[in-house]
């Protein structure tokens, strides 16, 4: 039988990626599984692979502090989704090398993720964080459809 131990989400504070938390607390409940909520913090504005020079060419500034207010507001909505067991984690860096990094720390066996930026040109071009995370876990990865039009 196919069973999840640990599961992890990722959240930037954003509708979509709190959908994604919706979902991913709901695997908890049904699989009684450990929810990772991680929030990835970058203290300075950076090129995203290279990018060229633009609004949305760089990574925003996201403080620890504002990380921390992320992780408050999922755990909230996983608690509300009935997940028991829930650890959060505020990780600097890339967001696609914290989710990887929290997830050898905590064994985790299952990624959730939103699909925010898979369909879009700059993800397309320059990557996205559910397609680069597809592309590196060594885990199951749950992407959830989480656009407006639902």
């Amino acid at each position: 039988m196919l069973t999840y131990k640990n599961i992890a989400v990722g959240t930037d504070g954003s509708e979509t990626s709190l959908r994604a938390v919706r979902a991913a607390a709901s695997m908890a409940r049904a699989y009684d599984a450990k929810l990772i909520i991680i929030s990835a913090f970058y203290n300075h504005a950076g090129s995203m692979l290279g990018a060229p020079r633009g609004d949305e060419a760089g990574l925003p500034v996201v403080s620890e502090d504002m990380a921390g207010t992320y992780l408050t507001n999922a755990t909230r909505i996983a608690e509300s989704e009935g997940a028991e067991h829930i650890e959060i984690v505020g990780k600097s860096g890339d967001p696609v090398k914290a989710l990887l990094e929290v997830g050898q720390d905590y064994d985790v066996d299952l990624f959730v993720v939103g699909n925010r930026g898979v369909n879009s040109v700059r993800g397309r071009v320059f990557g996205s964080v559910p397609t680069e995370l597809t592309h590196k876990s060594k885990v199951d990865v749950v992407v959830v459809n989480t656009s407006e039009k639902r």
